[in-house]
């Protein structure tokens, strides 16, 4: 598709690198990030440009400065998040008590073939809750959430949405209980 697309195609691809980025800062182990991912250094397709001793491989300082600096900033917060929940940096494998899957409806996962749509809850040593929901399908899906007496589940970043709207909270660290959703980055209180 090249650099000059429509706006819809662009729209699309920023979206899909904030999913990747989310998708990455969730997953357990440590983040594998190349010099250029947090603005969106493509190489051209190229995966394989050890060699390449030109623009392909250099770090453009003019594109994360300008046209990238909103993508940076959600890299920035999706790393910040990562730091600050515990269950995203767990130190061992994940147990059934720390880790519960689910489809579109709470502890239902649909593993068939043609599913386009996963989620888990990961929990912490305090209880607290990361609902992490992935929809890859080109069409919406309707979520019923996990019941959670006394609390509320509460949007944290949301990819559908265009940046800068799609995080929606800077401050972290005054979260009680945190949950997500790949659309739908949730927070519980």
């Amino acid at each position: 598709e090249g650099e000059l697309v429509s706006l819809p195609v662009q729209r699309l691809r920023q979206r899909q690198m904030r999913n990747f980025i989310v998708c990455l800062m969730v997953s357990q182990g440590v983040p594998m990030l190349t010099m250029g991912d947090e603005y969106g250094h493509t190489k051209g397709g190229n995966n394989n440009t050890y060699c390449h001793d030109n623009n392909v491989n250099y770090f453009r300082w003019d594109k994360k400065d300008v046209s990238q600096a909103p993508f940076f900033k959600f890299c920035s917060l999706m790393a910040k998040l990562r730091s600050e929940c515990e269950s995203l940096g767990l130190e061992d494998f994940p147990t059934a008590e720390r880790l519960q899957w689910h489809g579109h409806q709470p502890e239902m996962p649909d593993w068939s073939e043609s599913s386009r749509f996963v989620a888990f809850t990961l929990v912490d040593s305090k209880r607290r809750e990361l609902y992490v929901a992935f929809n890859t399908s080109h069409l919406p899906v309707i979520v019923t959430l996990p019941e959670r007496t006394g609390f509320r589940w509460e949007p944290l970043v949301d990819t559908s949405k265009v940046t800068p709207y799609d995080f929606l909270v800077d401050d972290l660290s005054n979260r009680a209980v945190v949950m997500a959703q790949y659309d739908q980055f949730l927070n519980a209180k």
